[in-house]
């Protein structure tokens, strides 16, 4: 029965029969015999995740830095209000952090996260941003506030230039970043796809 190697028990990194630790991780080292025959331990590498059905949820809050989400999650944590935490890729290196919570939970969210998001408004004003738009279009000035009509390009209020036409995800209506992309909110398919 011959020695073979010391092969890691959390990475399945090889080593010599010498070693005591792995280098890489610090895990355990198990002894593997020539005459074992059995492959290396290596762990498996995790699966891609199965894609989370966020049909049923609206995003309340939407960062470049994941950081700005520690207050408003330790806040829903605290009020016993599920919560997720989205990522996603924008660009080259770059990634969009969302704080997601079901419909049904959205309004008691607002009124909880409501002096961390706008201190400045009463609690039972604040909404999520997707609330004032349905069918692809603004019914509501995200700015001020003020009741649009049908297809105006900017709020008649303030100006605020409310956008050309933007696609909608067919499943929630949330607005696209582009014609043909996938909803970044319910990860629903392209209008198109």
């Amino acid at each position: 029965m011959g020695f073979h190697v010391r092969v890691c028990r959390e990475c399945g990194e090889e080593y010599r029969p010498v070693v005591d630790r792995c280098a890489d991780c610090g895990g355990e080292l198990e002894d593997v015999y020539e005459d074992e025959g059995a492959p290396s331990p290596r762990r498996e590498v995790p699966a891609e995740p199965e894609p989370i059905d966020l049909s049923d949820h609206r995003v309340l809050f939407q960062t470049p830095r994941a950081p700005d989400l520690i207050p408003l999650a330790e806040r829903l944590k605290e009020a016993a209000i599920a919560f997720r935490l989205v990522e996603e890729a924008v660009g080259e290196g770059a990634a969009r952090f969302s704080l997601v919570v079901a419909d049904g939970d959205a309004k008691a969210a607002l009124e909880t996260l409501a002096d961390l998001l706008a201190p400045h408004v009463e609690s039972d004003s604040v909404h999520a941003l997707e609330s004032n738009y349905v069918s692809g279009r603004y019914v509501r000035c995200p700015a001020c506030g003020a009741e649009q009509g049908s297809g105006l390009a900017e709020c008649a209020e303030c100006g605020l230039t409310l956008a050309p036409a933007v696609p909608t995800c067919p499943r929630c209506q949330s607005p696209l970043e582009q014609e043909g992309a996938p909803c970044t909110v319910c990860g629903g398919p392209s209008p198109t796809g």
